[in-house]
Protein backbone atom coordinates (compact mmCIF):
# COMPACT_ATOMS: atom_id res chain seq x y z
CA UNK A 1 0.00 0.00 0.00
CA UNK A 2 2.91 2.67 0.78
CA UNK A 3 5.37 1.52 -1.69
CA UNK A 4 5.31 4.31 -4.20
CA UNK A 5 4.95 6.67 -1.52
CA UNK A 6 8.02 5.74 0.32
CA UNK A 7 10.13 4.39 -3.39
CA UNK A 8 10.58 1.14 -2.77
CA UNK A 9 10.38 -2.29 -4.64
CA UNK A 10 9.18 -4.08 -2.24
CA UNK A 11 7.97 -4.32 1.00
CA UNK A 12 10.88 -3.99 3.31
CA UNK A 13 9.54 -5.53 6.51
CA UNK A 14 7.96 -8.90 5.90
CA UNK A 15 8.15 -11.46 8.09
CA UNK A 16 8.68 -14.44 6.30
CA UNK A 17 12.06 -15.56 6.55
CA UNK A 18 14.45 -15.43 3.01
CA UNK A 19 17.59 -15.68 2.42
CA UNK A 20 17.80 -13.15 -0.16
CA UNK A 21 17.55 -10.75 2.50
CA UNK A 22 19.64 -12.03 5.42
CA UNK A 23 21.48 -9.49 7.44
CA UNK A 24 24.70 -10.55 8.75
CA UNK A 25 24.93 -9.28 12.14
CA UNK A 26 28.13 -10.50 13.82
CA UNK A 27 26.28 -13.08 16.13
CA UNK A 28 23.85 -14.43 12.84
CA UNK A 29 27.97 -14.83 11.03
CA UNK A 30 28.70 -16.33 14.00
CA UNK A 31 25.92 -18.97 14.27
CA UNK A 32 26.19 -19.73 10.05
CA UNK A 33 30.26 -20.47 10.99
CA UNK A 34 29.25 -22.96 13.94
CA UNK A 35 26.78 -24.68 12.03
CA UNK A 36 29.30 -24.81 8.90
CA UNK A 37 31.75 -26.06 11.47
CA UNK A 38 29.20 -29.12 12.37
CA UNK A 39 28.43 -29.99 9.42
CA UNK A 40 31.72 -29.96 7.50
CA UNK A 41 33.47 -31.58 10.49
CA UNK A 42 30.67 -34.66 10.48
CA UNK A 43 29.43 -33.95 14.11
CA UNK A 44 26.54 -35.61 15.03
CA UNK A 45 24.57 -32.85 16.46
CA UNK A 46 24.22 -29.12 16.52
CA UNK A 47 21.98 -26.52 18.02
CA UNK A 48 20.64 -23.09 17.20
CA UNK A 49 17.75 -21.69 19.21
CA UNK A 50 16.48 -18.32 19.50
CA UNK A 51 13.44 -16.07 20.19
CA UNK A 52 10.83 -16.29 17.25
CA UNK A 53 11.55 -14.55 13.90
CA UNK A 54 15.02 -13.58 15.37
CA UNK A 55 16.76 -15.28 11.92
CA UNK A 56 17.41 -18.92 12.66
CA UNK A 57 15.15 -20.56 9.85
CA UNK A 58 16.77 -17.62 7.56
CA UNK A 59 20.15 -19.10 8.78
CA UNK A 60 19.20 -22.62 8.14
CA UNK A 61 18.64 -21.49 4.46
CA UNK A 62 21.46 -19.93 4.04
CA UNK A 63 23.73 -22.75 5.63
CA UNK A 64 22.09 -25.53 2.99
CA UNK A 65 22.88 -22.67 0.02
CA UNK A 66 26.40 -23.00 1.23
CA UNK A 67 26.42 -26.69 1.11
CA UNK A 68 27.87 -28.44 -2.28
CA UNK A 69 25.05 -30.75 -3.82
CA UNK A 70 27.41 -32.96 -4.93
CA UNK A 71 28.93 -33.60 -1.51
CA UNK A 72 25.93 -32.76 0.66
CA UNK A 73 22.21 -34.01 0.93
CA UNK A 74 20.81 -31.61 2.86
CA UNK A 75 16.65 -32.23 3.51
CA UNK A 76 14.64 -29.75 6.20
CA UNK A 77 11.76 -31.38 8.50
CA UNK A 78 9.15 -28.71 9.38
CA UNK A 79 6.76 -30.41 11.46
CA UNK A 80 8.33 -32.51 13.91
CA UNK A 81 5.47 -32.54 16.32
CA UNK A 82 5.23 -35.98 16.26
CA UNK A 83 5.35 -39.09 18.21
CA UNK A 84 8.26 -41.35 18.18
CA UNK A 85 7.05 -43.85 14.95
CA UNK A 86 5.70 -40.93 13.08
CA UNK A 87 8.75 -38.37 13.66
CA UNK A 88 10.94 -41.65 11.58
CA UNK A 89 8.41 -42.01 9.33
CA UNK A 90 8.35 -37.90 8.46
CA UNK A 91 12.08 -38.22 8.60
CA UNK A 92 11.81 -41.12 5.96
CA UNK A 93 9.77 -39.19 4.00
CA UNK A 94 12.22 -36.28 3.81
CA UNK A 95 15.13 -38.56 2.77
CA UNK A 96 12.97 -39.64 0.03
CA UNK A 97 12.12 -42.98 1.21
CA UNK A 98 9.01 -45.32 1.89
CA UNK A 99 7.92 -44.72 5.18
CA UNK A 100 4.89 -47.45 4.68
CA UNK A 101 5.37 -49.44 7.26
CA UNK A 102 4.18 -50.11 11.15
CA UNK A 103 7.00 -51.54 11.86
CA UNK A 104 10.07 -49.56 13.57
CA UNK A 105 12.47 -51.93 12.63
CA UNK A 106 11.53 -51.83 9.14
CA UNK A 107 11.67 -47.77 9.11
CA UNK A 108 14.87 -48.25 11.15
CA UNK A 109 16.50 -50.75 8.52
CA UNK A 110 15.31 -48.06 5.74
CA UNK A 111 17.15 -45.31 7.37
CA UNK A 112 19.98 -46.98 8.15
CA UNK A 113 20.65 -48.04 4.18
CA UNK A 114 19.69 -44.68 2.99
CA UNK A 115 22.05 -42.99 4.98
CA UNK A 116 24.66 -45.76 4.40
CA UNK A 117 23.70 -45.34 0.54
CA UNK A 118 25.04 -41.66 0.69
CA UNK A 119 28.19 -42.42 2.41
CA UNK A 120 29.19 -44.76 -0.19
CA UNK A 121 28.33 -42.18 -3.00
CA UNK A 122 30.49 -39.36 -1.21
CA UNK A 123 27.11 -37.59 0.19
CA UNK A 124 27.07 -36.66 3.84
CA UNK A 125 23.52 -36.33 5.35
CA UNK A 126 22.33 -33.41 6.87
CA UNK A 127 18.87 -33.60 8.32
CA UNK A 128 17.68 -29.65 9.65
CA UNK A 129 14.66 -29.90 12.33
CA UNK A 130 12.74 -26.45 12.21
CA UNK A 131 10.90 -25.95 15.36
CA UNK A 132 12.21 -28.59 16.78
CA UNK A 133 10.59 -26.77 20.46
CA UNK A 134 7.75 -28.80 19.31
CA UNK A 135 9.18 -32.19 19.60
CA UNK A 136 6.68 -33.59 22.00
CA UNK A 137 7.98 -35.39 24.91
CA UNK A 138 11.03 -37.60 25.88
CA UNK A 139 10.50 -40.43 24.08
CA UNK A 140 10.82 -38.46 20.33
CA UNK A 141 13.69 -36.62 21.70
CA UNK A 142 15.19 -40.14 22.31
CA UNK A 143 14.73 -40.80 18.84
CA UNK A 144 16.84 -38.38 17.71
CA UNK A 145 19.51 -39.58 19.96
CA UNK A 146 19.36 -42.99 18.62
CA UNK A 147 19.81 -41.81 14.79
CA UNK A 148 23.13 -40.68 15.81
CA UNK A 149 24.06 -44.35 16.65
CA UNK A 150 23.99 -44.55 13.00
CA UNK A 151 27.94 -44.46 12.27
CA UNK A 152 30.46 -45.72 10.01
CA UNK A 153 33.65 -47.05 11.27
CA UNK A 154 34.73 -43.44 11.75
CA UNK A 155 31.97 -40.91 11.72
CA UNK A 156 28.15 -40.37 12.21
CA UNK A 157 26.40 -41.01 9.03
CA UNK A 158 24.32 -38.28 9.47
CA UNK A 159 24.07 -34.74 11.37
CA UNK A 160 20.94 -33.40 12.27
CA UNK A 161 20.48 -29.74 12.95
CA UNK A 162 17.96 -28.64 16.02
CA UNK A 163 16.19 -25.34 15.50
CA UNK A 164 13.86 -23.58 17.89
CA UNK A 165 12.63 -21.81 20.25
CA UNK A 166 14.41 -21.25 24.06
CA UNK A 167 12.21 -23.95 25.35
CA UNK A 168 14.59 -26.66 22.80
CA UNK A 169 17.48 -25.91 25.21
CA UNK A 170 15.31 -26.91 28.19
CA UNK A 171 14.12 -29.87 26.67
CA UNK A 172 17.69 -31.26 25.88
CA UNK A 173 18.93 -30.27 28.72
CA UNK A 174 16.28 -32.66 30.64
CA UNK A 175 17.53 -35.71 28.62
CA UNK A 176 21.51 -36.31 29.36
CA UNK A 177 22.52 -38.35 26.88
CA UNK A 178 20.92 -36.13 24.09
CA UNK A 179 22.68 -32.95 25.19
CA UNK A 180 25.83 -34.39 25.65
CA UNK A 181 25.56 -35.40 21.90
CA UNK A 182 24.85 -31.64 20.81
CA UNK A 183 28.54 -31.01 19.58
CA UNK A 184 28.03 -27.42 18.58
CA UNK A 185 25.14 -25.06 20.68
CA UNK A 186 24.36 -21.54 19.75
CA UNK A 187 21.53 -18.69 21.05
CA UNK A 188 20.71 -15.74 18.87
CA UNK A 189 19.96 -12.75 21.51
CA UNK A 190 18.04 -10.09 20.63
CA UNK A 191 19.91 -7.05 18.40
CA UNK A 192 21.86 -4.47 20.47
CA UNK A 193 20.88 -0.68 19.49
CA UNK A 194 23.95 -0.36 16.91
CA UNK A 195 22.61 -3.60 14.97
CA UNK A 196 18.97 -2.60 15.02
CA UNK A 197 19.86 0.72 13.34
CA UNK A 198 21.85 -1.85 10.71
CA UNK A 199 19.05 -4.06 10.43
CA UNK A 200 16.78 -1.12 9.64
CA UNK A 201 19.18 0.56 6.92
CA UNK A 202 19.95 -3.21 5.42
CA UNK A 203 16.31 -3.75 5.03
CA UNK A 204 15.39 -0.92 3.56
CA UNK A 205 18.00 -0.55 1.28
CA UNK A 206 17.00 -4.35 0.12
CA UNK A 207 13.45 -3.31 -0.42
CA UNK A 208 14.76 -0.68 -2.88
CA UNK A 209 14.98 2.91 -0.99
CA UNK A 210 17.25 5.54 -1.93
CA UNK A 211 17.02 7.32 1.44
CA UNK A 212 16.77 6.02 5.55
CA UNK A 213 13.14 7.08 5.84
CA UNK A 214 13.52 7.05 9.67
CA UNK A 215 15.02 9.98 11.60
CA UNK A 216 17.63 9.50 14.11
CA UNK A 217 15.18 10.29 16.84
CA UNK A 218 13.04 7.64 15.55
CA UNK A 219 15.34 5.11 16.97
CA UNK A 220 15.18 5.60 20.51
CA UNK A 221 11.71 4.70 21.02
CA UNK A 222 11.59 2.12 18.42
CA UNK A 223 14.69 0.14 19.91
CA UNK A 224 12.83 0.40 23.49
CA UNK A 225 9.67 -0.72 22.24
CA UNK A 226 10.87 -3.70 20.26
CA UNK A 227 14.07 -4.79 22.64
CA UNK A 228 15.96 -5.52 19.20
CA UNK A 229 13.74 -8.43 18.44
CA UNK A 230 13.51 -8.38 14.15
CA UNK A 231 9.73 -9.64 14.68
CA UNK A 232 9.02 -6.93 16.58
CA UNK A 233 11.17 -4.38 14.97
CA UNK A 234 9.30 -5.59 11.20
CA UNK A 235 5.96 -5.20 12.87
CA UNK A 236 6.48 -1.89 14.41
CA UNK A 237 8.28 -0.40 10.99
CA UNK A 238 5.74 -1.54 9.04
CA UNK A 239 3.25 0.13 10.96
CA UNK A 240 5.31 3.26 11.02
CA UNK A 241 5.76 3.14 7.15
CA UNK A 242 1.47 3.07 7.28
CA UNK A 243 1.26 5.67 9.40
CA UNK A 244 3.37 8.09 7.72
CA UNK A 245 1.80 7.72 4.56
CA UNK A 246 -1.23 8.60 6.51
CA UNK A 247 -0.18 11.82 7.52
CA UNK A 248 1.57 12.25 4.24
CA UNK A 249 4.86 12.44 6.28
CA UNK A 250 8.54 12.94 4.52
CA UNK A 251 10.15 10.71 7.16
CA UNK A 252 9.04 9.17 10.10
CA UNK A 253 10.06 10.64 13.37
CA UNK A 254 9.82 9.67 16.73
CA UNK A 255 5.70 10.84 17.09
CA UNK A 256 4.93 8.62 14.29
CA UNK A 257 6.66 5.77 16.04
CA UNK A 258 4.70 6.26 18.94
CA UNK A 259 1.43 6.42 17.12
CA UNK A 260 2.23 3.21 15.55
CA UNK A 261 2.90 1.89 19.10
CA UNK A 262 -0.28 2.71 20.31
CA UNK A 263 -1.78 1.60 17.18
CA UNK A 264 -0.31 -1.99 17.72
CA UNK A 265 -1.13 -1.86 21.89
Amino acid sequence: MYLKYWGFRLPPFENVPSRDIFFRSSQHEEALMRLLYAVKNHKGAAMLTGEVDSGKTTISKVLKDSLSADQYSVKTLINPALNPLDLIRAILFCLGESSDSDSKFTLLSRLQDRLASNAEHGKNTILIIDEAHLIPGRTSLEELRMLLNMQSENRFLITLIVVGQPLLQENITALQPLKERIAVKYHLKPLDLRDTVRYILFRLKSAGADRGVFTKEAVSPLFEYTGGVPLRINNLCDRSLLVGLLRKARGINSAIVNEAIEDLQ
